[in-house]
């Protein structure tokens, strides 16, 4: 399957620009231009600008137009998470690299924050996710806590991987995930978190809590993971059924 249609647009907008075919500070063609254009809904065009405003490439001004503001995006990670098969892109889209591997009994703040039974045993994954484009800029450190079944089953695989490793308990055990819970909030980035960021301890940033759930409704991978603030794009489209 090829990539959405917005993505395409989005992605031939960039090249123009940085082309020079709209100098910094000249105006894009409008909507209903662009839309007609590209053969597309005006819809579809508001999200391939969406990408370009997120990139800083553009700024959109109502009433006035869509201007040009840089000839090449930020250094900016952007995911664009609505279910769970898109999640399943994010994990294809951003290399682990695996720093650790120890198990872990839940205390009273651990079952605060995954939601896991105090007292119970766990296996955490520790690991840093690298943007492909960019291999020396690390986009995500994050801790996986898995049960111990799972985390042997998966052992083999979890180096230099591509795949969510629910993904690959899937692959291993059989067991799905149906239901992925999912809480952002913003944090001060600790300090074993901003070594592999690159970033100074207490820095802004955005944590990212994942509760994996098969059909059964059982609880069985917890996903903490921690972003630079100023290089991650969190993007979420809702559509009106």
């Amino acid at each position: 399957m090829g990539e959405p249609r917005y993505v395409v647009i989005a992605g031939d907008l960039m090249k123009k620009i940085a082309a020079g075919k709209w100098p910094v500070g000249e105006l894009l063609p409008t909507e209903p231009e662009l839309a007609a254009e590209y053969r597309v809904s005006r819809e579809t065009l508001r999200r391939a600008l969406k990408r370009l405003e997120l990139g800083g490439l553009i700024s959109r001004h109502p009433g006035t137009g869509t201007r040009v503001e840089r000839l090449a995006p930020v250094a900016a990670f952007t995911a664009q998470l609505g279910s769970v098969e898109e999640l399943t892109q994010y994990g294809q889209a951003a290399v682990r690299s695996v720093l650790s591997v120890e198990p872990v009994t839940v205390d009273a703040a651990l079952s605060e924050v995954t939601g896991l039974a105090e007292g119970s045993r766990q296996v955490c994954v520790t690991s840093v996710r690298r943007d492909p484009d960019r291999s020396d800029e690390v986009v995500s450190w994050a801790r996986v806590y898995l049960g111990p079944e799972d985390a042997k089953a998966v052992a083999g695989d979890l180096e230099e991987g591509r795949q969510l490793i629910a993904d690959l308990i899937e692959a291993r055990t059989g067991r799905a995930v149906e239901r992925v819970v999912q809480q952002v909030r913003a944090v001060s980035v600790s300090a074993e978190a901003a070594a592999h960021l690159a970033l100074e301890p207490g820095s802004p940033g955005l944590e990212f809590v994942r509760r994996y759930y098969d059909a059964s409704g059982v609880l069985f991978e917890v996903t903490v993971s921690t972003h630079a603030g100023d290089r991650f794009v969190y993007e979420t489209v809702l559509q009106r059924r």
